[in-house]
């Protein structure tokens, strides 16, 4: 057992011990395929939530599974693992190749590659999926939230703004500031940037969440006694003054108490909006400070390159897909509509790589339409069958099919065999920025620029996309 347990990438390790102790649990002796396969379902959680993702239907093939299982013990192949056993895990590390063995490695070999197992059920089960990832981690991320990324300053404007603040709060206890700018113009990247270099404490809280202003509120607040220069800023993202002001004429908020009894500089960032002209005067009144208002400038291609830069090893770790260089440059050189900013940039470049993704595990949408037909006419037929009844229609050549289908992988292997499937190129970028113009309601111009100056992306060339 230990010969073929090294073969087994970690997590499969697990599970083959696993399955040792469920089979002595029960008085066993002989580790068959379906103990196995039960334990790998048990003991790794991405399985079941990939198998669901392809219409499989978990519960039932839980069942067909424990269905296969052998009345009788199996005659053993070398130690605790059956012959069968031995013949899948054989299979599969002929088949991959590879110095371990995945759980995508072996089911993929269990589903094409072993004859011997054809016959059992649970593999017709399995045949549902039709694309089975490279590795483990060629999954899908688990949509956990993007943790504060620092970057680096290298825009001068976005310095002197962060000196400016930085002097303005250290100088002034009774200030409060208000950085304002558009809806994802680097607000958030650029105080992480500031906070990280500040030079003074500081407590950011979140004014919607209560919980989280009474838990900071305690451990980080200086006594009465003290000087009020000793008062850390307070930093409020993601408010405006207008949020500020509702919550200073609510006598039951918590912020009204925290903020009216800060004595320390108050600091602000929130998007720009028009009404806020007005919102401003009043929290002067209610807050017993004048607030200041700065605006952020625009990020200048440099600074942007900065932020995708500090945004890339998350962004590369989470969909498994590499960005080339030419991308990196070529998404924080374009300042056409919907991706000037940063926010909209990073989104940008983010959905290109999602879809990357999905190009990469499933194949061409066209190759799954293809897919979804053949598998709607075999159902038909088996319920056709079954009644007695005449489907209609003639059944699709199996040849044809399968040609229509290589034709329609040809680019899949192309990428693949270039080293390219997981890597993220230019033209990718700019398919992903041609579906969000589809996309728009409305009529969509493409402008052929001139020259290389007026494009929309500095350095791209003429021909660019631009609606």
């Amino acid at each position: 057992m230990d010969d073929w347990q090294g073969c087994l990438s970690p997590e499969c390790q697990s599970a083959l011990l696993l399955a040792r102790d469920n089979v002595r649990h029960r008085g066993g002796s002989v580790i068959t395929v379906e103990d196995f396969m039960l334990a790998l379902l048990d003991a790794i959680s991405e399985i079941p939530p990939f198998l669901r993702r392809h219409s499989v239907d978990f519960d039932e093939l839980v069942r067909t599974i424990q269905g296969e299982q052998p009345r009788v013990p199996e005659i053993a192949g070398d130690g605790d693992l059956s012959s069968q056993l031995i013949y899948w895990i054989a299979a599969a590390r002929e088949s991959s190749g590879k110095g371990w063995l995945g759980w995508p490695a072996l089911f993929r070999s269990l589903v094409a590659g072993c004859e011997r197992l054809q016959d059992k059920a649970y593999v017709a089960v399995l045949e549902l999926v039709s694309h089975w990832p490279e590795t483990a981690e060629m999954l899908p991320g688990q949509g956990r939230p993007d943790p504060v990324v620092p970057i680096a300053l290298v825009d001068p404007a976005w310095l002197a703004l962060s000196e400016n603040v930085a002097v303005a709060l250290a100088a002034n206890p009774r200030l409060m500031l208000w950085v304002r700018g558009s809806e994802g113009s680097g607000k958030t990247a650029w105080l992480n940037s500031l906070l990280s270099t500040l030079g003074l404490p500081w407590v950011q809280v979140d004014p919607r969440r209560e919980a989280e202003i009474l838990a900071n509120d305690h451990a980080t607040l200086p006594t009465a006694e003290m000087e009020a220069l000793r008062w850390p800023v307070l930093v409020l993202d993601n408010t405006l003054p207008s949020e500020l002001l509702a919550a200073l004429s609510n006598p039951a908020d918590v912020v009204r108490e925290l903020v009216t009894g800060w004595a320390g500089p108050i600091l602000m960032a929130g998007r720009n909006a028009p009404e806020e002209a007005d919102a401003v005067a009043a929290l002067s009144r209610a807050a017993g400070r004048t607030p200041e208002v700065l605006a952020i400038p625009p990020a200048s291609r440099n600074q942007r390159l900065a932020i995708l830069a500090a945004h890339q090893p998350a962004i590369e770790k989470r969909w498994n897909v590499q960005l080339s260089p030419e991308v990196m440059a070529y998404a924080a050189s374009c300042t056409g509509s919907g991706v000037a900013t940063p926010g909209a940039m990073l989104e940008w470049v983010k959905k290109a790589c999602a879809r990357m993704d999905l190009f990469a595990r499933r194949g061409p949408l066209e190759a799954l339409s293809l897919q979804g037909q053949r598998e709607c006419w075999q159902r038909r037929s088996l319920v056709a069958l079954a009644r007695g009844d005449a489907i209609g229609e003639p059944e699709p050549s199996t040849a044809e099919l399968s040609i229509h289908e290589a034709a329609m992988n040809v680019h899949w292997h192309e990428r693949q065999r270039a080293g390219t499937l997981r890597r993220l190129l230019v033209e990718d970028l700019r398919a992903e920025r041609e579906q969000w113009v589809a996309a728009r309601p409305g009529a969509v111009h493409y402008v052929r620029h001139c020259g290389q100056q007026h494009g929309e992306c500095l350095g791209a060339g003429s021909g660019n996309l631009c609606s």
